[in-house]
């Protein structure tokens, strides 16, 4: 059976961990731009505020956060407190071991990383994914995610034969964990892949784009797979996930023609027959109509890149 996220998370192709220690103490903030990356990291001791989306967000010892290209975001003692820049702060410490505050009142500590992903993918395949995912300590899986990010800084710490292979298996992983992880506490979350995937119409739907993306799809016949009507198959897709089912569908085929555009060991015919398209004429007004570029020029700025 195919598996939608597995599919997603390896077409982000996470890579470059960094990790950087935060420790506060008394009153102290930090703010961080917004960034087309994943962020991830735990809190190892006390608690502070995080500011992103939404509510303000408390951290406690043993939590774990996930942050899949978001906006500015602050770390904070308190909702009150002054903030300094996170780049600049990190940039003038050589160990990555950043301390703020006065030195006197509770101590809080935050082990912290992140990772790049391909950046042609980035866009459309955050807009899939949960901004904010935060599992509260003592959960299933912020146990596991705990373990995984002992050997990740292990890895990466490291200069073992295969090293980034491994490393870049344990991140992908850690994301998948994350993500299947993430509380469905919301009685309406935000449109994402989790979200569709979480409702069992709109699951089957995905699941039979994802086993046959050549195939081509209407929506009545995804609604043959999902067993309902049409109508109620376009509704719950589109609010669910946040995109049609037909854009998805074309969505997720531009995003595997650039995977292998940008590897370049296939010819343009293949590319686009392998994901539904019956002449290289009809992929090649689809991918520049999505793109603004035909897939020859789009495969040939990506090799020179």
């Amino acid at each position: 059976m195919s598996d939608p996220l597995a599919e997603v998370i390896g077409l982000l192709q996470p890579c470059v961990v960094l990790w950087k220690q935060i420790e506060g103490s008394g009153r102290w903030g930090l703010r961080f731009e917004g960034n087309s990356d994943v962020n991830f990291g735990v809190a190892t001791a006390g608690q502070c505020w995080l500011r992103c989306e939404g509510d303000p967000v408390p951290l406690a010892e043993g939590d774990f956060l996930l942050l899949s290209g978001p906006p500015a975001f602050t770390f904070s003692s308190d909702l009150g407190a002054a903030v300094v820049d996170g780049e600049r702060a990190l940039a003038g410490v050589p160990d990555n071991h950043l301390r703020l505050g006065s030195g006197e009142g509770p101590v809080t500590r935050l082990l912290a990383g992140h990772f790049a992903i391909e950046p042609e993918n980035a866009h459309l395949l955050l807009d899939l994914l949960p901004t904010v995912v935060h599992l509260r300590a003592g959960t299933d899986g912020a146990g596991r995610i705990a373990k995984l990010l002992e050997l990740i800084g292990d890895e990466a710490g490291a200069d073992r034969p295969g090293g980034s292979l491994v490393l870049s298996r344990l991140v992908e992983v850690m994301l998948v964990e994350a993500l299947r992880s993430a509380p469905a506490t919301l009685e309406h979350p935000p449109a994402n892949l989790l979200a569709g995937l979480s409702d069992p119409p709109v699951a089957a739907a995905l699941h039979a784009i994802h086993a046959d993306v050549a195939r081509p799809w209407t929506v009545a016949d995804l609604a043959a797979e999902a067993r309902i009507s049409r109508s109620v198959l376009a509704e719950r897709f589109a609010r669910r996930v946040g995109l049609t089912p037909i854009e998805y569908l074309l969505s997720w085929r531009m995003a595997i023609a650039k995977r292998a555009l940008r590897q370049g060991n296939q010819p343009i015919a293949e590319i686009a027959r392998q994901i539904g398209y019956g002449s290289t004429s009809a992929f090649s007004t689809a991918f520049a109509r999505v793109t603004g570029s035909a897939p020859g020029r789009y495969a040939r700025r990506r090799t020179a890149e």
